[in-house]
């Protein structure tokens, strides 16, 4: 395999930020957009996602969602 061959074939592989949000989707049942929504802080996860989201990474919910932001938590929204 050629030198550019080996480049190509890394620059298509996904970021380990694409791989985190794809899995996050995957393991909540939403799209990788929503997911990206939670990131920014302009919509919440709710309750059930929140509580998938701390299974699959092995965290405590209050730790991944602290109080703070429980105010503003909305159990409708994604």
């Amino acid at each position: 395999m050629t030198f550019k061959e080996l480049y190509q074939q890394t620059k298509e592989q996904p970021s380990p930020a694409q791989v985190f949000i794809r899995e996050i989707a995957d393991a909540t049942c939403r799209e990788e957009s929503t997911v990206r929504q939670w990131l920014s802080g302009t919509q919440v996860p709710n309750a059930k996602a929140k509580e998938r989201i701390a299974e699959i990474l092995h965290k405590p919910v209050g730790e991944l969602f602290p109080l703070d932001e429980a105010t503003t938590d909305n159990d409708n929204e994604q």
